[in-house]
């Protein structure tokens, strides 16, 4: 209440004229420092320049908002957490490692800086399954896993907004594979099992079959209706 108080009174006394003399003529923000010949009345004395600042341009394509430093990034789920230095020991390191990913704002570079990693990592998570070279995009070359570690550096999700079919996780990464038919939508729905997707293309080569028994949420999505996503908890 004091700080009200206050903040009244400094409006009072800086909205006040001086009652000792005339009021001084009110700045319109115009005044380039020269005194001009008055030229008779002024049909608009105000000149619309003294009825407070202009309300902004509403936000959008033509006024977005200045954006700070990229502190994460939307991509394909579980790929940092699955091979961005998921058997590092050093926790500290590891954490690290991840924080740089989700900063990396330079797509271009995304290949080149992650894919030795991920190579590394794929490597580690196609014998889960007891067999190698039986993972998504792997072969007999020398450099088993540098496909698949290139397609999931490009950490982005393609959609085919052209399309009517939807609903396969990884579809797009699949057609190119040619292991699903060509003309699906991609991306992905708020009911798709990414992480189920994800373990079984990384370990065994195919859409499902590695479990990690966890089959939905406590929420209710409707892929139909925007925002798709169900209500923020409390």
């Amino acid at each position: 209440m004091r700080t009200i108080t206050a903040l009244t009174l400094l409006l009072a006394f800086t909205g006040c004229g001086d009652d000792d003399g005339p009021t001084p003529p009110v700045d319109s923000g115009t005044d380039t420092g020269m005194t001009m010949p008055d030229s008779g009345p002024d049909p608009d004395p105000d000149g619309g320049t003294d009825a407070g600042p202009v309300d902004p341009m509403p936000r959008g394509a033509g006024n977005p908002p200045a954006l700070g430093a990229q502190i994460d990034r939307m991509g394909r789920p579980a790929i940092n957490t699955a091979l961005n230095n998921p058997f590092n020991g050093d926790a500290t390191a590891r954490n690290a490692a991840k924080d740089a990913y989700n900063s990396d704002d330079d797509p271009s570079t995304w290949a080149a800086t992650w894919s030795d990693d991920f190579r590394t990592s794929l490597a580690i998570l196609d014998s889960l399954d007891t067999v190698c070279g039986n993972q998504l995009g792997a072969d007999g070359a020398d450099e088993r896993y540098a496909f698949l570690a290139g397609v999931l550096a490009d950490d982005q999700l393609y959609v085919n907004t052209a399309s009517g079919m939807c609903g396969t996780y990884l579809g797009y990464e699949a057609e190119v594979l040619e292991i699903v038919e060509a003309g699906g939508c991609g991306g992905r729905t708020p009911n798709d099992d990414v992480i189920d997707r994800s373990y079984s293309v990384l370990a065994a080569g195919i859409l499902t079959g590695v479990d990690d028994t966890i089959t939905e949420d406590d929420a209710e999505h409707d892929p139909n209706v925007f925002p798709f996503l169900a209500a923020p908890t409390e």
